[in-house]
């Protein structure tokens, strides 16, 4: 095991010893009314509206008016899609150094900021078959490259997760953080590829922004024309082949300016148990995780810190094998639409992924 590992874990174990990793205010965290945790734990489970009210057993009228105010308070819910049924594969890279300002096609986020050295990160969505094509719009060879056999997010009924009605924050809870990671240490399963046509992607590219807009809204966003598809074709679309694509929906949250953004780097045998353990405790928000390393998006607190490396070193523990953290943290974050409508374009004039470098706007190496 990494001797500079071993060493940053034992001072983060010693000085745990006696501490409650409970904030004792409730300064950047999450706050949320008792119905309000109770519509946010119904969130990734219920494709619309109607089923958050059935399983939490409130009015229609209010989950529809606590989410417009969770809307405005920037706590978004958006679809995920069975990446796997796609054909697209999750790409996390780690470049050393600034790059253009010029982001490719299929980037969901972009961010830059310090680590062991200056970073920029790109997360992208693509066919594996055109992540060559990707990796030759930047102009150096990233220092790390995650493919990705999985996306992960932060789920409100994570086993590392719990509300705090008290206080009315939510916090995490270690209690059963060794039966978690033993738990996670199993591989995917995957599922078979399936084709999608054009409309397909632009109804998921609706509900990748917001998983409960409606339909009609991409009609009147298209506008007038002849092209333009009718409400019965798009609701048809959606049942038939959208629905059938969802997996989950995801929570996007941001916390105040002093908490940062962080990326931890995560790597050995053990990579993947520990980054979808932290991914179910609050504030980690979300993990691509593939082959011995993985990559995990977080914005907590300060004194949650520690909780990065115990879950990494009990991981090594438990699961007879080192995992190696780094931290970049995050001084600029970005993030993008992923089904642009120049590549919606394409896709509906060939029925297949455009290459990026074909897509206009892209960076020249």
């Amino acid at each position: 095991m990494n001797d500079n590992f071993i060493r940053t874990v034992t001072e983060c174990l010693e000085e745990m010893q006696g501490l409650d990793l409970l904030p004792a205010t409730c300064e950047g965290l999450l706050k949320l009314a008792p119905a309000e945790w109770k519509i946010l734990q119904a969130y990734p489970s219920s494709p619309n509206l109607a089923k958050v009210a059935s399983s939490t057993g409130l009015p229609y009228s209010t989950v529809v008016d606590v989410t417009r105010r969770l809307r405005e308070r920037g706590i978004t819910v958006h679809y995920v899609p069975k990446l796997d049924k796609l054909g697209i594969t999750p790409l996390l890279v780690v470049v050393e150094g600034d790059l253009p300002p010029q982001t490719p096609a299929y980037t969901v986020y972009r961010g830059e900021g310090i680590g062991k050295r200056k970073y920029t990160v790109l997360h992208a969505l693509l066919p594996d078959r055109l992540i060559h094509d990707y990796l030759s719009l930047l102009p150096r060879e990233p220092s790390i490259e995650v493919r990705g056999l999985e996306v992960k997010y932060w789920d409100p009924r994570g086993r590392l997760t719990k509300y705090d009605a008290g206080r009315g924050i939510v916090v995490p809870d270690e209690s059963s953080l060794e039966e978690v990671i033993l738990s996670c240490s199993r591989p995917p399963s995957l599922e078979e590829r399936k084709w999608v046509d054009w409309l397909d992607l632009l109804i998921i590219s609706l509900k990748m922004r917001n998983a409960y807009a409606k339909l009609s809204s991409i009609v009147k966003s298209l506008g007038p024309g002849g092209q333009t598809p009718s409400r019965q074709l798009l609701s048809y679309h959606y049942r038939m082949h959208v629905a059938p694509l969802w997996r989950a929906n995801s929570i996007r949250y941001e916390l105040p300016e002093s908490c940062p953004r962080k990326l931890y780097l995560l790597e050995g045998k053990a990579c993947a148990a520990a980054a979808h353990s932290l991914v179910e405790a609050p504030y980690f928000h979300e993990a691509v995780v593939g082959e011995g390393v993985a990559g995990v998006l977080s914005q907590h607190p300060c004194v949650l810190e520690v909780l990065v490396y115990k879950t990494a070193y009990i991981a090594s523990v438990v699961l007879a094998s080192d995992v190696d953290v780094e931290e970049i943290i995050l001084t600029g974050f970005t993030r993008f639409e992923w089904l642009t409508p120049e590549l919606l374009a394409r896709y509906r004039e060939h029925g297949t992924w455009p290459p990026p470098s074909e897509l206009p706007g892209q960076p020249r190496p």
